[in-house]
């Protein structure tokens, strides 16, 4: 539905850029886009529009893009918002219309600009340049000049922050927190994934499951009909390839949903304002060390059956995670903090996937929450100790 209001009057403005469907950008060129339609001056989300092109004679506008050309743009996204600081929310959006390939980039959440490179890439971004979109143009600009004003008032601190208490889910001042492990011994596509050894191997592997039943369930999860359309014999060198490239990333989609999300453990945090007043676009950010048999996941990974939409799969309100050479940072906001009311930190628990390893261990957790101009509220340390492994 969204895609269909996008393309009804698909021209190039500070809130939508309409790519050229014949040259698509590259990840440089993609950053520097979703830098300046973040920093424009704009209400509400942001979009960049693949397979349209407006200037149609026949005025047909619809041209799509291909199917690999799609799945390059939906892996560049997520890269994209890695270069980007402060953190920038990104969900790609796509469909067929009129049997072709349309899709969108949308960029949310843009009020805590100025947006920048967040770090130098190989591609020659530097570290600190910034743009700007102002209808049709995209300018280099200067992150300070963009920084909104800020009003004295506004820009003061607090004469003295509030009480705060932080626990685990839902109970308050709770600073440790007790968690048996999910037995995680039997993965999907275990006995493939062993076939192939090295991960240099696993195209061999699954070309080794060609015919079999696995790949029978594959394509079907995928909505392809079976093996060769029902009709026995060899495939050709493309359908080989197609099959190559659906089967790697369902084994990896498989993979992940069932680290992540069927044996993870969920979190969450409850924050209370003890005070007497309201709190205004409060924010917290944790920072969990990186240990072996032990991560966090990025977003949540769903499963390759699944039938739900890209959109409503990265729309589900789950924490800003960054994994850092020092550590893994997660960010959230938290809103208004009435007084005396309790609030889950994330709208959607932390997944943390927990190996063997971790039994008897302990992670220690550090919080900071902020104010709308970054005093500090609160901060502190909380711990989590793994208990036995659950059969």
């Amino acid at each position: 539905m969204l895609l269909q209001q996008l393309i009804k009057q698909p021209m190039t403005s500070s809130q939508m850029l309409v790519c050229d469907p014949f040259r698509l950008p590259d990840q440089e060129q993609l950053v520097k886009e979703v830098i300046g339609l973040a920093n424009a001056d704009v209400e509400g989300p942001r979009y960049i529009l693949f397979g349209i092109n407006p200037g149609a004679m026949d005025g047909n506008r619809v041209v799509g893009i291909k199917d690999d050309a799609m799945a390059d743009l939906k892996k560049a996204h997520r890269l994209v918002s890695s270069l980007i600081e402060p953190i920038v929310h990104l969900a790609f959006i796509y469909d067929r219309i009129n049997n072709k390939l349309v899709g969108a980039l949308e960029i949310d959440g843009c009020d805590e600009g100025p947006y920048a490179v967040g770090k130098d890439s190989e591609g020659g971004l530097a570290s600190g340049q910034c743009w700007i979109r102002n209808g049709r143009e995209l300018r280099e600009a200067d992150a300070a000049d963009l920084a909104p004003a800020v009003e004295a008032e506004e820009s003061e601190e607090l004469i003295e922050p509030p009480p705060m208490r932080v626990g685990f889910n839902d109970e308050l001042d709770c600073d440790l927190l007790k968690m048996d492990i999910l037995d995680s011994s039997d993965p999907p596509f275990a006995e493939e994934l062993e076939k192939a050894g090295k991960p240099k191997n696993i195209k061999q592997a699954i070309k080794d499951t060609v015919g079999t039943m696995t790949m029978q369930i594959l394509n079907m999860g995928r909505g392809r009909e079976g093996a060769s359309g029902g009709k026995s014999g060899e495939r050709g060198t493309g359908e080989h390839t197609n099959i190559l490239k659906a089967s790697e990333s369902m084994f990896a989609d498989a993979q992940n949903h069932y680290f992540f999300e069927e044996k993870a453990l969920q979190m969450n945090l409850s924050v209370c304002n003890d005070g007497e007043e309201s709190l205004k676009e409060a924010s917290i950010e944790l920072g969990i060390p990186k240990l072996p048999d032990f991560d966090v996941a990025d977003r949540i990974y769903f499963s390759p059956f699944d039938k739900r939409s890209q959109h409503q799969i990265e729309n589900l309100g789950y924490p800003a995670v960054k994994h850092r050479a020092g550590g893994i940072l997660v960010r959230a906001k938290l809103g208004a903090l009435s007084p005396g009311t309790p609030k889950h930190a994330f709208e959607r628990p932390l997944r943390l996937a927990v190996g063997p390893a971790m039994v008897g261990k302990k992670v220690g957790i550090i919080y900071t929450i902020r104010a709308k101009n970054e005093q500090i509220l609160a901060e502190g340390r909380m711990k989590i100790v793994f208990g036995k492994i659950l059969e």
